[in-house]
């Protein structure tokens, strides 16, 4: 696993490399979500993702720290450590995944207006986003995508996950330096 060396050049023109650090010393994941939610690109490399709800409360009064929707209409469950990932994060996933599988439509369509404050409907906001044509009908929520983006992904983890994809489940790891 070869790491690529990331400079800076100083104000005398001189390249100084970047030092990296833990996420956890000088940010909350509050900090994490906000960044997350303002730049998705930077995170889903080759797919943009439409983020529809932030600390979303569950029916097990636990808080989803991020939910999207891809262009395809499937959910997005977003799991946020901002340190390494301990070893009960999967258990909270699939406990959010078992609570978002049930939602409908206008349950998404209700998490979104009150996350983005508009009157704009989901519908035709995902169209927008996405640039779909208005004859492009989107089934929304038929599948869940299940994400955990830490800057230090546990082997235990990474192995969980791997077992579960193995078994059908849509689930990715993300590690960010920082």
């Amino acid at each position: 696993n070869k790491r690529m060396r990331l400079f800076t050049l100083d104000e005398n023109g001189k390249m100084s490399p970047y030092r990296e650090s833990r996420f956890k010393e000088d940010n909350r994941e509050a900090d994490l979500e906000v960044l997350l939610e303002k730049n998705p690109e930077y995170f889903f490399e080759k797919s943009t993702i439409l983020i529809i709800g932030r600390q979303i409360t569950t029916n097990l009064n636990s808080f989803i720290d991020l939910m999207g929707i891809d262009s395809s209409g499937n959910t997005l469950v977003i799991e946020l450590k901002r340190d390494k990932t301990p070893r009960e994060t999967i258990a909270q996933l699939l406990e959010y995944a078992s609570f978002v599988e049930r939602l409908d439509y206008s349950q998404l369509n209700e998490i979104y207006q009150d996350y983005s404050g508009e009157d704009i409907q989901l519908e035709e906001y995902h169209e927008q986003y996405f640039q779909n044509k208005p004859d492009e009908k989107v089934s929304f929520n038929k599948n869940s995508k299940l994400v955990i983006i830490a800057q230090d992904i546990s082997k235990e983890i990474k192995q969980t996950a791997q077992y579960l994809r193995g078994k059908g489940l849509d689930i990715f790891c993300l590690e960010f330096k920082y």
